[in-house]
């Protein structure tokens, strides 16, 4: 009886050992991130930047190739791990953030794009802490949708 026992907590700590192992290192200690995401409207023609968007005139004329920059919202949000904050967009779209805790010091985020509620885009990230992104959205008014996402954590 006692070698059986012995042999089950050993099993038990195997399997454990395991399970810590096989899943991805997401730290749960960084519980809250702060986010700013700016919505910009980017366009080709008359060469223009956004007075709010100095700071990320170099990296937009550097990585896109438009000649026209516009802020058209810009949002904080302070999420929790697995939770989730919106930004609305034009034309009734929405850009929801989920945070999904800190993986090998970075901030691990799923971004996805809602029309009317049904999911149209998706992807994860792994952010630089206290860095940001810009990427790529859809088509608005002769020119698309581009999401500059900041994030702190810890």
């Amino acid at each position: 009886m006692k070698i059986k026992m012995k042999m089950a907590g050993i099993l038990m700590a195997f399997f454990y050992a395991v399970a810590f192992w096989a899943v991805p290192e997401v730290s749960m200690a960084a519980g809250n991130m702060q986010s700013r995401v700016r919505v910009i409207h980017a366009t080709s023609g008359k060469a223009h930047i956004d007075p709010a968007l100095k700071d990320l005139a170099h990296e937009l004329q550097s990585v896109f190739k438009y000649t026209a920059y516009r802020l058209i919202n810009a949002k904080s949000l302070n999420l929790t791990i697995n939770r989730d904050g919106t930004v609305p967009l034009p034309g009734g779209r929405n850009l929801n953030l989920l945070y999904k805790g800190m993986q090998k010091g970075r901030i691990q985020l799923t971004i996805r794009i809602l029309n009317e509620g049904r999911q149209i885009f998706t992807t994860n990230v792994l952010l630089r802490n206290h860095g940001s992104i810009t990427i790529g959205g859809p088509r608005f008014k002769k020119g698309y949708l581009l999401f500059n996402i900041s994030g702190n954590a810890g």
